[in-house]
C-alpha cells in the first residue's frame, strides 16, 4: 500500500487535543470588549524594550 504524505507537521493527537482545549469562542464582558478593541484600533507606541527586541531579532534571525 503506498504511503500518503503527511499534510501537517503537527501530530494529529496535538491538533485534536488543542481543539478540545481551546474554546471556539471567547465571551467578553462589555468593559473587557471595549478595552480589547480600543487597543486593537489604536495600539500604543512601541516601548524602548520592544524596539530593542526587534533590533536584536533583525541582527540574529535570518528569514527565509
Amino acid at each position: 500500500m503506498p504511503r500518503t504524505p503527511q499534510k501537517s507537521a503537527i501530530p494529529r493527537d496535538a491538533t485534536d487535543q488543542a481543539a478540545e482545549t481551546v474554546p471556539e469562542r471567547t465571551a467578553l464582558h462589555p468593559t473587557d470588549h471595549e478595552a480589547v478593541f480600543s487597543v486593537l484600533d489604536t495600539p500604543p507606541a512601541p516601548t524602548e524594550r520592544l524596539r530593542t527586541a526587534f533590533a536584536r531579532h533583525r541582527e540574529t534571525i535570518t528569514s527565509r
